[in-house]
């Protein structure tokens, strides 16, 4: 089971609400929660890999990701404004590895929680770094 880890705040934004449950999902490998928020067209650009486009291959590339293999994960930030958002924090994984990530996010619309694209910045770190929440 993964150890999740998200600040809490004031509780009145509802995309800061949603993307903590969608995190919390993505990490407990719920994926009809994660592909019911996603557009049919959604954008995923992994910088420095791939960029993919559909429900499909979202799910695909996911099998792949280090937050479906974590035994820790900790929220640093949610940031959102309009239809832009963004998350950061760390991912510990089964095997030992930690990631520093940023994932910056599009909503389809101002209402709603739809994603229309997200782009992923993930570092591996070098074990015992000493990066928040270890």
């Amino acid at each position: 089971m993964t150890q999740i880890i998200i600040p809490s705040d004031c509780g009145n934004a509802p995309k800061k609400n949603f993307l903590k449950d969608f995190y919390t999902a993505w990490a407990k490998d719920d994926l009809d929660f994660c592909k019911k928020h996603l557009d049919d067209h959604i954008i995923w650009e992994i910088v420095g890999q791939n960029t993919l486009s559909g429900i499909e291959n979202f799910e695909k590339q996911l099998q792949h990701y280090p937050i479906r293999n974590a035994s820790k994960m900790v929220i640093e930030t949610i940031i959102t404004h309009g239809t832009d958002a963004s998350v950061d924090g760390q991912i510990w994984t089964n095997e030992g590895a930690v990631f520093a990530f940023c994932d910056v996010y599009k909503f389809k619309g101002f209402k709603g929680f739809s994603l229309k694209s997200i782009k992923s910045f993930w570092v591996e770190l070098p074990t015992g770094s000493g990066c928040r929440g270890n």
